[in-house]
């Protein structure tokens, strides 16, 4: 049975305003639900001639939107789970991923930036053969042909994957629902994606880099190339780090925040795998770069006559307390590269993302790092080792051919 809820009425509780909402159960029994809405409210006065009461309402307008919002968000679930509901076999493969999409948006499980993608998967979805098709009856042939239909259309590779991947997830869910038997998907090879090359940067560029960097200090852009350079962290992550989370007793890192884009402003979050929270070790040399920066930012506290705060942002405003914007740092960052004339191994200006490539190729590799795949993957907060060897298989060659003549050594004594 669908709750057909009340408009609403606001009561004063505990110092606030409090909605409160009701509706009939399946009995004709009146049910009460209620919700601060985080509005202060005051206490109403007494007239001292009348000896009336005299309300106070100071606050209510803002409770009565928080109300209308609360309201609005229960209709919405009602209405989840109305079409969850009237889902079945029947629906159409397009209906049944919009389904999907709901019920993401409203579990709240995945960022503002997925839902909008998924928006874009289910348009290719819709007024196609295989949209229109009862998600009962598709078949392996259809999904195969809908994305060869989708890659002649010059998709790419990257998307085509992403696409096969939220499909499937489709499919998934309508099992688990118990409206299929099995997924068709399973008998679908994916798309696979060319790897992109890595574009990092060789040893005598990084060098070239630090000695660049020089000129710079302890600057918001060359700390926070400093620490993308010593442990591989990604750009938003740099941005959004504390000075609570760096552990100059224990030499780490804590990585626990990020910054996304939701409506084309910034957002922390976190980060965007569970893998992705992790502590990162730093050495000397990133230690002593940290401990400028934080000096730098305590002095001009202290000019303003403001006490030290570790909850303030490494590379954000000392005064003002905000964090530095990666789409700023980035910029920053293509400018500086092609200043100093830095060239990645592809033959082009590295792009930020590439010093996290640079930290990963040079770990891994027998010349510099040598550090086992295991170790950098958890590093980087990659979700396994394997994606680890897929992106960086080629720093890999001088590790395998140095192994490689280890072994002829043994092989031959």
């Amino acid at each position: 049975m669908k709750r057909s809820y009340s408009q609403g009425s606001l009561e004063k509780h505990n110092g606030y305003w409090r909605g409160v909402l009701s509706w009939q159960d399946e009995g004709g029994r009146q049910r009460r639900i209620t919700k601060s809405t985080g509005v202060k409210c005051h206490p109403d006065k007494v007239d001292r001639k009348s000896g009336r009461k005299v309300p106070d309402n100071r606050g209510k307008a803002t409770a009565e939107m928080a109300l209308r919002q609360w309201r609005d968000s229960l209709i919405e679930v009602e209405a989840q789970r109305a079409r969850t509901e009237e889902a079945s076999c029947n629906s159409t493969f397009a209906e049944y991923a919009d389904l999907y999409i709901r019920h993401k948006e409203m579990s709240r499980t995945v960022k503002a930036v997925t839902i909008k993608g998924y928006r874009a998967y289910l348009r290719k979805l819709l007024v196609t053969e295989i949209g229109d098709t009862r998600i009962s009856e598709l078949t392996p042939k259809m999904i195969t042909a809908w994305e060869q239909a989708l890659a002649a259309d010059q998709i790419s590779t990257t998307t085509l994957s992403h696409i096969h991947v939220f499909a499937k997830q489709v499919c998934t869910y309508a099992r688990k629902m118990g409206d299929i038997v099995s997924n068709p998907f399973d008998l679908v090879d994916a798309p696979r994606r060319r790897a992109k090359p890595v574009n990092s940067l060789d040893a005598e560029g990084v060098s070239r880099l630090n000695e660049a960097l020089k000129g710079f200090g302890p600057s918001a852009l060359a700390v926070g190339v400093r620490i993308a350079l010593s442990t591989g962290m990604r750009q938003a992550e740099i941005c959004a780090l504390r000075w609570s989370d760096v552990n100059f007793d224990e030499r780490t890192i804590r990585i626990r925040q990020s910054l996304s884009r939701e409506s084309g402003r910034y957002v922390l979050s976190e980060p965007k795998t569970a893998s992705s929270l992790r502590r990162v070790p730093f050495g000397e040399n990133l230690a002593t770069v940290l401990s400028a920066r934080r000096e730098l930012m305590r002095s001009e506290r202290e000019e303003f006559g403001l006490a030290w705060d570790d909850s303030l942002y490494v590379i954000g405003s000392a005064i003002k307390g905000t964090w530095y914007s990666p789409q700023v740092l980035g910029h920053e960052w293509h400018a500086f590269a092609r200043a100093t004339g830095l060239i990645g191994t592809q033959g082009v200006p590295p792009r930020f993302h590439d010093l996290r490539h640079t930290f990963a190729t040079l770990a891994i590799s027998s010349a510099s790092g040598n550090l086992d795949v295991k170790t950098v993957s958890s590093i980087l907060g990659h979700s396994s080792a394997a994606m680890t060897l897929n992106v960086y298989a080629d720093a890999l060659e001088d590790t395998k051919r140095a192994g490689m003549n280890v072994m002829d050594g043994i092989m031959s004594a």
